[in-house]
C-alpha cells in the first residue's frame, strides 16, 4: 500500500512553505468599494459618450470590467506586499 506524503510539493517537484494567511476581507472590501463606485458613477460615465448605445455599452460593460480589473490588480499588489 502507498502512503501519501505530508510534504507539500508542486507539479515541478518544488516544496512549498506556508506563509502568513492573507486577510480576504481586504479584497472583499475592495470589491464592495468597486460596486459602490459603479452605482454612483455609471450615469456620469454614460453621459461622457454622446451616443445612446455606445454610452450604455461603456457604462454597463466597459466601466464595471475596468473596475473589476483594478480591484484584481490592487488585490494582487496587496497580496505581494503583505506576504511573509
Amino acid at each position: 500500500m502507498m502512503r501519501m506524503s505530508t510534504d507539500t510539493t508542486t507539479l515541478m517537484g518544488r516544496s512549498e512553505e506556508r506563509g502568513r494567511p492573507f486577510p480576504l476581507w481586504v479584497e472583499r472590501l475592495l470589491l464592495v468599494g468597486a460596486a459602490v463606485i459603479f452605482v454612483l458613477y455609471r450615469e456620469p460615465v454614460s453621459g461622457i459618450v454622446d451616443h445612446a448605445v455606445v454610452g450604455s455599452l461603456v457604462a454597463y460593460a466597459v466601466f464595471p470590467l475596468t473596475l473589476l480589473a483594478c480591484v484584481e490588480i490592487l488585490g494582487r499588489v496587496l497580496q505581494g506586499s503583505l506576504r511573509s
